[in-house]
């Protein structure tokens, strides 16, 4: 008994702890910020820059919006997770039977452990899942700055570098600089414009921001499927690294694909 009520203590500890609860609202009143510095005197160049300003701080209210949703319901999930853990603790302590000389006995008080430890490992497998969840959420949530030029500058930077590695040969888990696996490929391109990617193609699909596919631009990273990474480069065309006995090339983007832009 004493090794069961230890195992299941530790997964309701997982829960147990105090968390910091999001405020309900966390955008600030901006909506009548002036121009930025450095607005022309025309009145066209103002108005283009107040229609920015105002863009911005929707997007910000929206963000925050999206972000106090998000925590909220991971603290939903861990308050659940919390009783849940704690009801099978406490029907392990209130089980106070001790091992009896009777066969059938002692078979059904190992049944009713046994129930008690596969019910808390699914309650933490179920909190975890969602937590995951949750967190590439959270890791999906932009907020848009006037650093546009210099994103757009950094993905032309990163075009040009994978078009620079034309014809190098694919190599599963390679990063370069004259041998790549596709994540490898785009992980290395990024990194000489400055930016900083994640290694696998599994990560990289929730590196920086959705895109629509009509919306795509140079430098979008493009996932025909999650298990594969292209660089777009323009007028429907991506550079790749594509699979083993192939080199890097530039191919068609196909129609039904996932696009991300990085940050």
């Amino acid at each position: 008994m004493t090794a069961e009520l230890e195992v299941l203590r530790r997964a309701h500890a997982l829960f147990a702890g105090p968390t910091i609860r999001p405020a309900g609202h966390l955008a600030a009143d901006v909506g009548n910020a002036g121009p930025p510095a450095g607005v022309g005197q025309t009145l066209d160049a103002y108005r283009a820059a107040a229609s920015d300003r105002r863009a911005q701080v929707q997007n910000a209210r929206d963000v925050d919006a999206r972000l106090v949703s998000i925590l909220a319901e991971a603290h939903r999930d861990h308050d659940d997770a919390c009783r849940r853990t704690a009801a099978v603790l406490a029907a392990a302590q209130t089980d106070t039977t001790t091992v009896p000389d009777n066969p059938m006995a002692a078979r059904e008080l190992l049944r009713r452990r046994a129930i008690r430890l596969r019910t808390q490992h699914a309650h933490v497998r179920a909190a975890r899942t969602r937590a995951r969840r949750q967190r590439a959420l959270l890791r999906g949530l932009r907020y848009r700055t006037d650093r546009g030029a210099g994103q757009a500058a950094r993905a032309s930077d990163a075009v040009r570098a994978a078009l620079s590695r034309l014809g190098r040969p694919y190599v599963w888990g390679a990063t370069g600089p004259d041998r790549f696996d596709c994540s490898g490929l785009v992980q290395w391109a990024y990194a000489q414009a400055g930016v900083r990617l994640h290694r696998t193609t599994y990560e990289q699909i929730y590196d920086g921001v959705p895109v629509a596919r009509s919306e795509v631009r140079p430098g979008d990273l493009v996932f025909p499927h999650t298990g594969h990474v292209q660089l777009a480069i323009g007028n429907g065309l991506v550079v790749e690294a594509p699979q083993p006995g192939e080199t890097v090339q530039i191919s068609r983007m196909g129609h039904s694909v996932a696009i991300r832009r990085p940050a």
